[in-house]
C-alpha cells in the first residue's frame, strides 16, 4: 500500500472577535479562498465561547454541507441537544435554516465544517444526521482508540449517509502509539492536531497543536493509506478526508452556487420563507 506524506502545513491563526459577542472567539483552521486546493472542504471554522448563553441568530445556508464537531461543552436548540463528542452532519441542499434559538455551554469549542456538494445534488432535499459519540463505532488497536463518524477504518464503517464521499476519524493515541488510515488515493485530506504532537506520513513530518497538515490526491490510481505516531505525551487527531469535485462554485454569505443566477434563486427562495427548519428534521 502506497505510503501517503504530508504535502504542506498551515497553521490555525489566533482566535480573534467572533459573531456572538465578546465571549466568543474564532479562527479559520480551513480558509476559504483557494477551493482548487481544499477541494471538497470550503472552509473550517475553530469557535470558542466563555460564557453560557446565545450562540448567534437562526440563519439559512443551500448548496452545501455543514458538519459540527463538539469539542466540548454543549449546544442546544429547536431541534435538541448537542454534547461533547457529537457532530450534526447537515445537508443544506436546496435551503435550510439553522441555529434556531442556539444556546450554548461555558467552555464550548466546536469545529464547523463547509462541504461542496456534487453538482448533481447540490439542490437535494435538505436533511440532518446526529451522530451521537457513544452510538459511533470505535477502531482499537496497541495504544489508539479511532472513533469512525463517516467513512470507514479497518472495515469498520461508519453510519454516516454522504453526498461527498467522507472519511472523518477522531483519533486518540497513547505516547508513541502508532495509527494508519487506508483511504482512496483520489481523496484530499487534512489531520489537525486537538491535542500533543504526531509525526505524520512518509517522511514523519512533525506537527503540533493547531497545525494542519494537507495530504493531496495521488497521481495513479493506487491503494494508499496516512500513518501517524503519537509524540511523548500522547496526541488527539481528527483526520478529514474526500473526493474533490472539481467544480467550480461561487460562494456568498451562507451559501455556495454554481453560478451567480442560481445564488440570486437562494436568496429569493429565502426571502419568500420556503427554506424548511433544521430543528424539525432532527432525528430524536
Amino acid at each position: 500500500m502506497f505510503q501517503r506524506s504530508i504535502d504542506s502545513i498551515t497553521t490555525t491563526p489566533p482566535l480573534g472577535p467572533g459573531f456572538a459577542g465578546e465571549r466568543h472567539k474564532a479562527a479559520l483552521v480551513v480558509a476559504p479562498g483557494d477551493f482548487p486546493a481544499t477541494d471538497p472542504f470550503f472552509l473550517m471554522a475553530d469557535d470558542h465561547v466563555t460564557g453560557e448563553g446565545q450562540f448567534g441568530e437562526a440563519h439559512p445556508h443551500a448548496g452545501l454541507e455543514t458538519v459540527t464537531f463538539m469539542l466540548h461543552g454543549t449546544m442546544e436548540d429547536a431541534g435538541g441537544r448537542l454534547v461533547e463528542g457529537d457532530v450534526e452532519w447537515m445537508t443544506a441542499g436546496n435551503g435550510i435554516v439553522h441555529s434556531e434559538n442556539a444556546q450554548v455551554s461555558a467552555g464550548m469549542r466546536l469545529f464547523q465544517l463547509w462541504l461542496v456538494l456534487p453538482e448533481r445534488e447540490r439542490n437535494m432535499t435538505p436533511r440532518v444526521q446526529i451522530l451521537r459519540r457513544d452510538e459511533m463505532p470505535v477502531h482499537r488497536g496497541d495504544g489508539f482508540e479511532a472513533t469512525i463518524y463517516s467513512g470507514c477504518s479497518a472495515g469498520i464503517v461508519a453510519p454516516a449517509k454522504n453526498a461527498v464521499p467522507v472519511t472523518l476519524i477522531d483519533i486518540r493515541l497513547e505516547a508513541g502509539a502508532e495509527f494508519e488510515q487506508a483511504l482512496p488515493s483520489s481523496y484530499n485530506g487534512f489531520v489537525v492536531v486537538i491535542a500533543g504532537e504526531i509525526e505524520a506520513g512518509t517522511g514523519a513530518t512533525v506537527l503540533t497543536v493547531d497545525q494542519v497538515g494537507w495530504t493531496s490526491p495521488l497521481t495513479a490510481d493506487r491503494d494508499s493509506a496516512m500513518r501517524l505516531k503519537a509524540g511523548k505525551d500522547g496526541a488527539r487527531v481528527l483526520l478529514y478526508a474526500g473526493e474533490p469535485q472539481k467544480i467550480s462554485v461561487v460562494a456568498q454569505g451562507p451559501f455556495i452556487a454554481g453560478s451567480k443566477d442560481e445564488l440570486a434563486g437562494y436568496y429569493a427562495a429565502y426571502r419568500q420563507g420556503k427554506f424548511p427548519n433544521a430543528g424539525t428534521m432532527r432525528p430524536v
